[in-house]
């Protein structure tokens, strides 16, 4: 630890000095000038002013690559490690169909935008600003898809309505463009403290952020698989009832973890916390009477209660998530 005196100057002033060897690495001379943000903890960021106001980060993707493929996965990676301008350049023509290819990506990837292209490049650019991000409205959103997609699943199953079990997924892709979205605000926030600081999270906040996310992500994910078993399997009205059971349960348990995970720092989360252990119980108990039940139908059965099953473990998982940050605050 590097220790520095403070001295106070007239009318009130405090002055302290900065290290040498820091002043010469970042081209700090006299009457330069220096940003100073207050952080949280008592802590203040000291950087050159130059850094407040940074240069967009560029990076270039070659085309073709070994295939379309390759240049869609670079695309998605560059979004998610925080690039601004994405460059993708071809040593040949950029074809209709993998430039089509190439829309199709961006498509997933929320606040990205084509601002020139010609036959053989392409130039994306990141247009939302960090305070335009706000990680808590993010899982709000995912939660509110996410209940959107049981309720349809509960409402196939009621009306016995395959049309509507076969759409339930498509909601899943907007979920995903919002995780994708998380995944890239966290990762700015854990290099730049200004940006969590901008968010009013901790550290320990940011990393269970980007946790959370890939819990909703997955539930998003399973429940898609659910609805998709659903609609493919011939299902009794007894067994239709108790998978409704169970996603009723489900849709509880979504709306309570969403809530013990935003409200952690509230200082009271025992009781959605063991509303969600209660429901799970259910879950599980629902699901070990409909498999005594329907063991001999095949293994259509034994998918759509895994992935009941699965469901109901995420979404613990994100109330447990919520209740381990609290105890670790404390």
């Amino acid at each position: 630890m590097n220790a520095r005196k403070v001295l106070e100057m007239g009318g009130g002033t405090y002055l302290v000095s900065i290290p040498k060897a820091w002043a010469k690495k970042n081209g700090i001379t006299k009457g330069a000038t220096v940003s100073v943000e207050e952080l949280s903890g008592r802590k203040l960021l000291l950087r050159p002013i130059e850094d407040v106001q940074e240069k967009p980060k560029e990076v270039v993707i070659e085309y073709p690559g070994e295939d379309l493929a390759q240049v869609r996965n670079d695309l998605t990676g560059a979004y998610l490690l925080g690039y601004d301008v994405i460059r993708i350049q071809g040593r040949n023509v950029i074809s209709r169909e993998d430039r089509a290819g190439i829309k199709a990506t961006m498509g997933r990837l929320v606040g990205l935008e084509i601002m020139d292209e010609d036959s053989k490049r392409m130039t994306v650019q990141f247009l939302l600003e960090s305070s335009a991000i706000v990680p808590e409205r993010i899982v709000r959103r995912m939660s509110g898809l996410l209940e959107g997609m049981l309720r349809d699943t509960l409402e196939g199953l009621a009306k016995g309505d395959r049309k509507l079990l076969a759409i339930v997924g498509e909601r899943d892709d907007e979920v995903d463009r919002l995780y994708f979205l998380l995944v890239r605000a966290t990762r700015d926030a854990i290099i730049r403290p200004g940006v969590a600081e901008s968010y009013g999270l901790t550290p320990v906040d940011v990393l269970d952020y980007r946790v959370v996310a890939s819990f909703l992500e997955s539930v998003g994910d399973a429940v898609t698989e659910l609805s998709k078993r659903l609609n493919a399997s011939p299902t009794s009205k007894q067994a239709s009832r108790a998978y409704g059971s169970c996603v009723s349960r489900l849709i509880e348990m979504n709306e309570l973890a969403t809530k013990a995970f935003i409200s952690r720092r509230a200082g009271r989360l025992g009781s959605p916390n063991l509303k969600v252990q209660s429901l799970a119980g259910e879950v599980n108990a629902l699901i070990a009477e409909a498999s005594s039940r329907q063991g001999g139908e095949g293994s259509g059965v034994a998918e759509i209660l895994g992935s009941l099953d699965r469901v109901s473990k995420l979404l613990v998982d994100v109330s447990d998530l919520a209740v381990i940050t609290h105890a670790t605050a404390q």
